[in-house]
């Protein structure tokens, strides 16, 4: 009796060790992190989507958006919980230069976007093949494809989705380059919508990286930048410089003053070899200008002028005789401007750009190779090209920005102080041109 006992005791120890030992139990996967699927690309990006509705909720108020019921932060989150979308998480995006760019969205319950895909192909002409063990799906017209597995989702758009996909469906064992400067920056760590730049392109303008973060108000998106310089040449912003009076129609503008009179000869040379390689397809003597240059340099494109025009005109006198007759009239010129500030007469350079050809004399005016013609005036400490009647006024400036026209997207550039090799400033976008360019 007592050894049927012990027996049945020693069985249950044995069951107890077993249930809490749990040997057949297979080993629990390491938790996912979507930060390791994360495709390298010239442009990334974090995005905290509900604290960006937050933000920019005035900015649509005050814009009077008709759909901006449609992006608030409650009807966002909603339909993020009916698919299965996790927006407590970062959404982050990709882009290259070469045109494509795609989304990764984290996710709580993948079977949900199954509805999404069954609403998209009752709008547009859906296509579906498997690559490997995802079932992708694509817009042929817009060439927009969409995949997902058990903790993500991605939507991308561009001619390079094979590649794309190989690194999104292949976890990395570190987070890749790009992704781990921008997740480590400690610039701009509360930020809702943060994005980091450094390509090929921004190397040759001598820009090895760009850090830039969302902010806006009621009546412009702005995005804070920090870009750095790729070598150890001073970039000094000059808060009093020459300038010239800008008009307020202006489509293109320049107002760039650096501390140029300061930097000895070895540092000019550094920039003059720097920017030699922009230059060197019209054979511009660029050591020549940097030498002369006091580092103001202002430009003005856009809008007309009304000027008069004389011309002489043949007409019949009263006895039917011909005779020339000088009249005037309007006519609408191009508005451009040009003003760089320099250490010396320019005389002596001008005349170098016309030997080379790169300026032309028709008359009394001026041509740079294919541009408008233009008047000219030297002064002791400045050199001017314009095309207005009067010469246009130099006037002081505290303030370095730049106004950039963009497929009729207005882009605003402030430069607002600099640090050895490093710049600090933003770019201001109407809300209205912005809100133009995506119709809600």
């Amino acid at each position: 009796m007592y050894k049927k006992i012990s027996l049945i005791v020693l069985l249950a120890v044995l069951l107890i060790l077993l249930l809490y030992i749990k040997p057949f139990k297979e080993p629990e996967k390491p938790n996912f992190k979507i930060e390791l699927i994360l495709p390298e690309a010239d442009i990334v990006g974090a995005i905290q989507v509900l604290d960006l509705l937050k933000e920019t909720s005035e900015l649509l108020v005050f814009n009077d958006v008709k759909s901006r019921q449609f992006l608030t932060y409650e009807f966002t989150l909603s339909m993020a919980k009916k698919y299965g979308i996790d927006l407590q998480s970062n959404i982050y995006l990709f882009a290259n230069d070469r045109g494509d760019f795609g989304f990764v969205i984290p996710l709580l319950k993948s079977s949900k976007l199954e509805n999404v895909f069954d609403r998209v192909g009752m709008d547009f002409e859906v296509t579906d093949t498997l690559i490997g063990k995802d079932r992708v799906y694509k817009i042929d017209e817009e060439e927009l494809f969409f995949f997902k597995r058990k903790k993500y989702a991605v939507i991308y758009k561009g001619d390079y989705f094979s590649e794309m996909h190989k690194q999104l469906t292949n976890k990395s064992r570190v987070i890749r380059k790009s992704w781990k400067t921008l997740l480590s920056n400690p610039y701009f760590k509360n930020e809702h919508l943060v994005m980091y730049a450094k390509n090929e392109k921004l190397n040759d303008l001598g820009i090895g990286h760009v850090f830039l973060a969302h902010d806006s108000d009621s009546t412009e998106f702005y995005l804070k930048s920090r870009i750095v310089m790729n070598d150890s040449i001073p970039f000094l912003i000059n808060n009093n410089g020459k300038s010239i009076d800008y008009s307020n129609g202006s489509s293109r503008l320049i107002d760039l003053h650096l501390n140029f009179q300061n930097l000895n000869l070895n540092t000019k040379d550094l920039i003059a070899s720097k920017l030699k390689n922009i230059s060197k397809k019209i054979n511009f003597p660029i050591k020549d200008f940097v030498a002369l240059w006091a580092g103001d340099l202002c430009y003005e494109e856009g809008g007309y002028y009304k000027v008069l025009e004389r011309f002489i005109e043949t007409e019949l006198d009263e006895n039917f005789e011909t005779q020339e007759i000088e009249k005037t009239r309007e006519i609408l010129v191009p508005r451009y401007k040009l003003m760089v500030s320099t250490l010396e007469p320019a005389t002596s350079f001008v005349n170098k750009l016309l030997a080379k050809g790169i300026l032309t004399k028709e008359e009394d005016k001026y041509r740079f190779l294919f541009s408008p013609l233009f008047k000219m005036k030297i002064y002791k400490n400045a050199c001017m090209f314009y095309t207005s009647e009067k010469v246009p006024k130099i006037v002081a400036s505290e303030t370095n920005k730049l106004r950039w026209d963009y497929k009729g997207l207005l882009l605003n550039f402030d430069i607002d102080s600099s640090v050895n090799n490093t710049l600090y400033g933003g770019v201001r976008i109407p809300a209205k041109d912005l809100l133009k360019s995506f119709p809600l």
